[in-house]
């Protein structure tokens, strides 16, 4: 039995070192910062819309109490928050909205993972394809696009394209493989032009706007950080550094951002990242489907608040993800948090007084 283990923890030291070669594993380290946070566990949430959606990884505000999200299933849906009652808007097969937002009073923005990009008119209920998956951009083709941010003073969308690499349905082995592969597609409203701002982004994620709208805000997944782009100067800047995986930034309606950050002060991911061989073991067990993405992705649910200078300031977790779990996006409306999930299994819209956290 020994021999037995001796033999096939070797056949797997060998495998994990034919794909470390193979897929340049060692190549695909980066550099960042891992700094724990204070962090103060939330023990009252209400969940809104329980049962009645899946996966609502994104919100925008319509009107009086209302928000549209996009399910796993592909469905886009109205969410009535005084009424807790759902409409679905459309249903597009084999999709995957991600990161939505009303860009006027009838204009909805879908960065949908699996179809490209395209606008929605709430009245005529009509969409509009601006970018499509597989059209090329700088002779690459566009893969999986996940959230924008949409500028009214310069009629520009800045859409984030997560890898040009590995697709949404390879979303594990890309998150275990690492890698630099990622770019901010623009696209000018006014031309029609698509172009790009950069490439080379570590699994750049949520996008957020300044109020002025003279800086873009960048979350890259894989680097834990912000980085801020100077649209005058055309300057990219370290913004913010995060002890966990950052998704969408949004916001706080002021100067500061709310920001949903995976896995905070959890050092799973930073061992993911800092070491080569450890990653490439995982990729090599989720390529051969002994292991599901439940072993990296548990019930947890954490976020947090950065000042104007990018400084964290603020921030919260529930350590079973009882309150919420896995969240993508923090927005706030009149004193209220409302948290969204990319998980399938979150069945809810988390709601949080913000008066309650303290």
């Amino acid at each position: 039995m020994i021999g037995l283990c001796s033999i096939l923890i070797a056949c797997l030291g060998i495998m994990t070192s034919i794909l470390i070669a193979q897929y340049n594993f060692d190549d695909n380290h980066i550099d960042f910062d891992f700094k724990e946070v204070p962090c103060t566990e939330v023990h009252r949430s209400s969940k809104l819309f329980k049962g009645m959606v899946s996966g609502a990884e994104s919100m925008a505000f319509v009107g009086e109490g209302k928000i549209i999200s996009g399910m796993v299933d592909g469905r886009v849906m109205e969410l009535d928050i005084n009424e807790n009652t759902t409409t679905t808007l459309f249903q597009v097969k084999n999709s995957r909205p991600l990161g939505v937002r009303i860009m006027n009073e009838t204009i909805l923005g879908v960065a949908d993972a699996l179809l490209g990009f395209y606008l929605y008119d709430i009245k005529t209920k009509k969409k509009v394809f601006l970018i499509r998956a597989g059209d090329l951009v700088d002779n690459i083709p566009v893969l999986f696009v996940d959230d924008f941010a949409y500028s009214s003073k310069r009629n520009m969308l800045y859409i984030t394209e997560i890898s040009s690499k590995y697709g949404y349905h390879d979303l594990i082995p890309l998150l275990l493989h690492g890698g630099a592969h990622g770019r901010i597609l623009t696209y000018d409203l006014t031309s029609g032009v698509v172009d790009t701002l950069g490439h080379n982004f570590a699994s750049p994620n949520g996008l957020e706007l300044s109020k002025d709208q003279n800086s873009l805000f960048i979350n890259e997944l894989q680097r834990f950080s912000t980085l801020k782009y100077d649209l005058s100067s055309n300057t990219f800047t370290a913004f913010a550094t995060y002890p966990g995986y950052p998704d969408n930034i949004r916001s706080d309606g002021a100067d500061g951002y709310w920001v949903a950050v995976n896995s905070v002060n959890k050092r799973q991911p930073y061992y993911l990242e800092k070491y080569p061989f450890l990653r490439a073991v995982f990729f090599l067990l989720f390529k051969c489907n002994i292991l599901g993405e439940e072993a990296i992705i548990f019930p947890y649910g954490s976020f947090l608040h950065i000042d104007p200078v990018g400084k964290v300031d603020r921030c919260f977790y529930s350590s079973d993800g009882s309150k919420f779990n896995q969240v993508t996006e923090v927005a706030e409306r009149n004193g209220i948090l409302f948290l969204g999930s990319f998980i399938d299994n979150v069945d809810y819209i988390a709601q949080l007084q913000i008066k309650n956290l303290y």
